[in-house]
């Protein structure tokens, strides 16, 4: 071959590692940066209590709630339990608040998703406070998102808000 057609290769080879990095660089980015407030907008989902999907066995089930005691809310607005809304294979899980939630990875949380690998050991609490839901992001490394936006200090939560943790995605009802 001769220099100019090895100069060619050359440059090419280098286009081709240059567009390799880039692609992988933006790949990482769109993980880091979580997902963008008015890019996902999920569909009204019609939350099944107490359903959960028998083809995958969640680490913990999920407690039924009787359709009578979905209706007794202490305060107008306040959530008394959070829903499942993806993924499709835990979808309709109903878990009640009660005084506190931890959700997360780790085998001490209230809710665990050990099959979600966006989620931390221990990576969010809803608890009740003062007669008001609030949701708090435990030092997570994806974060915690509230209708799309970054969790950075506690929130007060409200029926219909919706929480994305990892790559689940709860409403409260």
């Amino acid at each position: 071959m001769s220099d100019a057609q090895l100069n060619i290769l050359n440059y090419a080879l280098l286009a081709l590692i240059y567009l390799f990095f880039a692609r992988v660089l933006w790949a990482v980015w769109s993980e880091v940066r979580g997902p963008r407030p008015g890019v996902h907008k999920p569909q009204p989902v019609k939350a099944r209590a107490g359903v959960p999907d028998a083809t995958k066995k969640a680490s913990r089930p999920p407690v039924p709630v009787p359709a009578a005691k979905n209706q007794q809310r202490g305060h107008r607005g306040t959530p008394s339990r959070v829903v499942v809304l993806e993924p499709k294979v835990r979808k309709g899980s109903a878990y009640p608040i009660g005084t506190e939630l931890t959700v997360g990875r780790g085998a001490n949380c209230s809710i665990g998703v050990p099959d979600d690998t966006f989620a931390s050991q221990l990576h969010a609490r809803v608890a009740l406070r003062n007669g008001s839901i609030w949701l708090e992001d435990l030092g997570s490394t994806n974060g915690t998102h509230l209708n799309g936006a970054k969790v950075t200090m506690p929130v007060q939560l409200a029926v219909g808000d919706r929480v994305q943790i990892g790559s689940t995605i709860f409403e409260a009802v």
